[in-house]
């Protein structure tokens, strides 16, 4: 009979500092968001780039912090927890505002690099992933209003986006 690997169990203390991290990470992805609006104004995608790295890094932390909240070792967790709640609401309000700027910026360039449209694609299943995070019972009752109208609004340009972006060229043989 196969054994069942044990869950290791987590301080208190070792998910507050995992949530002192989440909170430098939204910091800067503050920061690098700001940037990508500017420089997207120069055409400049890279400041964009930068933007996304840093949402991955914080979502790859939000994936180990609720893990560590589902095996704190005896204590009560509800502060941490509404402190990761309102940290990863925090960072999904920023990632929808600074995708439409940038979309929105962006949307006004008549002429898209090659290979626009699949990067863009990507990003619309990235905002659709936000939206589905935000109607979840513990983040719909916190939302702001205007935050669920920027998602639509950065969704609906993004795919207008997406519809004039030139696609990837494409070396395979028809079938």
């Amino acid at each position: 009979m196969a054994r069942r690997p044990q869950t290791r169990s987590y301080t208190r203390a070792e998910v507050k500092e995992l949530l002192g991290a989440l909170e430098r990470q939204c910091r800067e992805a503050m920061v690098l968001a700001k940037t990508a609006e500017i420089e997207a104004g120069k055409h400049s995608f890279g400041a964009y780039r930068s933007f996304r790295d840093k949402v991955g890094e914080f979502q790859a932390l939000v994936i180990l912090i609720e893990g560590r909240l589902k095996n704190v070792q005896g204590t009560r967790i509800d502060d941490l927890r509404q402190e990761f709640e309102q940290l990863d609401m925090m960072m999904l309000s920023v990632l929808v505002r600074a995708s439409m700027r940038f979309f929105f910026v962006l949307s006004a360039n008549p002429i898209l690099p090659l290979g626009a449209r699949e990067v863009f694609v990507t990003e619309l299943r990235s905002l659709h992933d936000a939206h589905e995070k935000l109607m979840r019972p513990a983040y719909a009752e916190k939302i702001a209003g205007h935050l669920e109208k920027d998602l639509e609004t950065a969704s609906l340009i993004l795919e207008e986006i997406i519809e004039k972006a030139p696609t990837m060229l494409n070396f395979a043989r028809p079938t």
